[in-house]
């Protein structure tokens, strides 16, 4: 019955990602991922202060510490397994873009999950694609509240300015309703995270503090003012062809809208030095929009979907993923972590050693 109800490009959509994650991009940890772990083991008994800035997303630290993780194989196998847990549920909520739905798996939020396991980006990506999904199809009510919370608790910066872009991008009636169902959860969860963050001892720079730290934000607009194609690149990659042909194609007061939300999204990544990774996620309601006025436009019926997929994940793979984190990368810019390649077979032959000696 299950099997029955899936969108019929599920399960093409779920094996293009893979392929896209484990092969031509490849999963990588987190560098610093070994200090993740040893937090979440004493998460909530640590007496000493913490001051590390990824406790604000801290959904990964206490699955660990509720999980007992009490090694770091296991919670590299529990930060890979959320992942691809929420890998699964995109793939079967993108069924509303019909047989337009394996674009939104040519752009830059795919790079940022493959080589950071062990942040909670997908979580945060999921959650976009489920609001957005609700506003396409007119759902503006109290269900938004709850999302707009988890994002916020899941990445409050993210959630603020996902709350402007949805805003611009996707509601033209009851903006009073949404600004009531998303303000309002966003102003608790920032509350929740913080009364969260006292309990634990947490004394580091916030995120908004950490912008204003010395030479931060002269770092960060470097980095977008010198690689700035690249950046672009970075965020859209194959599905930057469909954004420009829509540009030109949309009248102006719809171009407007994707170039403000794109404009609010440059400057909302300058002010940190995670530039393509953040980016690439607060592209996510953009690229829904603009694949999903593409499909219910007029030009469809006279463009092949296969031939468009083609051009983008051609082009994809061409031009590479040339990722701006602290330089341009083409490869992931964690080297230093535990090889996942590694650790498969290292778990697997430790599983079945008995029966294969």
């Amino acid at each position: 019955m299950f099997l029955k109800k899936l969108n019929p490009n599920f399960f093409f959509n779920y094996l293009f990602i893979q392929v896209l994650v484990h092969i031509v991009y490849k999963v990588t940890f987190l560098d610093q991922i070994e200090g993740h772990f040893n937090i979440s083991k004493n998460l909530f008994n640590e007496k000493s202060s913490l001051t590390q800035f990824f406790i604000e997303s801290p959904l990964l630290l206490i699955l660990g510490n509720v999980l007992n993780i009490e090694t770091l194989d296991r919670y590299l196998i529990i930060t890979y397994l959320f992942t691809q847990f929420f890998i699964l549920l995109i793939c079967i909520e993108l069924d509303f873009l019909g047989d337009w739905s394996s674009l939104f798996l040519i752009s830059g939020w795919v790079v940022t999950i493959s080589w950071f396991v062990g942040y909670v980006d997908i979580l945060s990506v999921y959650i976009l694609i489920i609001i957005c999904k609700k506003i396409l199809k007119n759902n503006v009510d109290i269900t938004l509240s709850l999302l707009f919370l988890i994002l916020t608790l899941n990445h409050y910066a993210i959630a603020l300015f996902s709350v402007i872009t949805i805003g611009i991008l996707y509601i033209h009636k009851n903006l009073k309703n949404y600004l009531i169902f998303s303000i309002t959860p966003f102003i608790f969860g920032f509350f929740i995270m913080n009364r969260f963050l006292n309990h634990i001892n947490f004394s580091g720079r916030s995120r908004i503090r950490f912008i204003f730290n010395d030479g931060i934000l002269q770092s960060s607009v470097e980095f977008i003012s010198s690689n700035f194609l690249e950046y672009l690149w970075s965020g859209f990659l194959g599905l930057i062809f469909l954004f420009l042909y829509l540009l030109f194609k949309k009248s102006w007061s719809q171009s407007r809208q994707y170039l403000i939300s794109l404009l609010l999204m440059i400057g909302a990544t300058s002010l940190g030095l995670d530039t393509s990774r953040i980016f690439s996620i607060l592209l996510v309601p953009l690229t829904i929009k603009v694949i999903y006025d593409f499909k219910n436009s007029e030009l469809t019926k006279n463009i092949n979907s296969k031939l468009v997929i083609f051009i983008s994940t051609i082009s994809t793979l061409f031009f590479q993923e040339r990722y701006v984190y602290g330089k341009v990368n083409i490869e992931s810019p964690n080297t230093e972590s535990k090889d996942f390649y590694e650790l498969i077979p290292q778990i697997v032959n430790s599983v079945f050693s008995n029966i294969w000696s």
